[in-house]
């Protein structure tokens, strides 16, 4: 399944900027290729943001907001994404980015 590039408005601080998805969508795509079965009608950027959401302000699940898909989908998702390491992978990619973007630092005698 392919992704279009789109401008996707940020709704909460938690939510992927345009950057971030870049990063994290070939994970994805190579991940859930979906080629058999009925089409996927969700986002996964949707379904990302709804698990940042809920990581970042600790919320019970039955009180995702509506503009997020059901939280029974997030659930599945989270479930399935932690079983087989994806959020792992996730988290690895997004902190390897944040660490390239960051200018070194140069080491100085009050460091140590």
């Amino acid at each position: 399944m392919t992704f279009e590039p789109t401008q996707f408005p940020v709704r909460y601080p938690s939510d992927l900027i345009d950057e971030e998805w870049e990063i994290l969508q070939p994970i994805f795509e190579e991940l859930e290729p979906y080629t058999i079965g009925r089409p996927r009608t969700t986002d996964l950027r949707e379904i990302l943001n709804a698990i940042f959401y809920l990581n970042k302000t600790g919320c019970p699940w039955r009180y995702l907001p509506t503009d997020f898909p059901p939280y029974q989908l997030v659930n599945y998702y989270y479930n399935k994404w932690t079983d087989n390491r994806t959020l792992e992978k996730v988290n690895t990619m997004l902190r390897q980015h944040l660490r390239e973007k960051k200018p070194k630092s140069k080491p100085n005698g009050s460091d140590y």
